[in-house]
């Protein structure tokens, strides 16, 4: 009788260890990118050569804006020559394809937090989950009562997958937040964003 309730409690034991492993390593198969400004390389189609993502900022004369352009490429040789090809971005609202994806941040701080000096109105992260390539792109959306700058409010979140038949990213999932927010950033932590890709398969 002792060495079954032994023999229990070591199951019991094994088990809650190979679930924590496996949630560990699920956590671990996500690697989320923030993309730099400037030049950045990461293997997007998995062919085992590093990608170009190129980020600019600009800024507005006026009122503290700052916008940021982002466009991935493609690094495969043509006739023995390195060829970058851009990796055209599905639109979002409306139809066709682009070349590059914005984001927008404002001069200050956001609800009790004033003394943040940007809050991001919008934000992108680059995501490796498993074996797919992923871009989550959100955005702030106030209703008309609301300030857009000040006020929480929900985001839009689409949910973009590299087609490596296509050679392009392709809207997955498009969806808001229940809940509110300040910042772009605060939608785009690691919890959340594994929650959101996992809501598509």
């Amino acid at each position: 009788m002792r060495r079954l309730k032994i023999f229990w409690i070591l199951l019991v034991l094994m088990l809650l260890v190979l679930l924590k492993q496996g949630y560990s390593e699920e956590k671990d198969s996500v690697k989320i990118i923030q993309i730099k400004n400037g030049i950045n390389y990461f293997d997007i189609n998995n062919d085992g050569i590093k990608d170009l993502i190129i980020s600019a900022d600009f800024l507005t004369p006026i009122g503290g804006n700052i916008y940021t352009a982002y466009s991935f490429y493609l690094n495969h040789e043509i006739e023995n020559q390195k060829h970058f090809s851009y990796i055209p971005i599905e639109v979002a609202d409306g139809e066709g394809s682009e070349a590059n994806i914005y984001t927008y941040t404002k001069v200050g701080g956001c609800g009790n937090d004033m003394s943040k000096e940007e809050t991001n109105i919008s934000g992108l992260r680059l995501i490796k989950f498993k074996n797919g390539i992923y871009l989550i792109y959100t955005e702030k959306k106030c209703n008309e009562n609301k300030n857009t700058f000040t006020d929480k409010c929900p985001f839009s979140v689409v949910i973009y997958q590299y087609d490596n038949e296509d050679r392009a990213f392709a809207i997955k999932k498009k969806s808001q937040t229940k809940e509110m927010y300040c910042d772009a950033d605060e939608v785009l932590k690691k919890d959340l964003i594994i929650k959101s890709i996992k809501s598509i398969k």
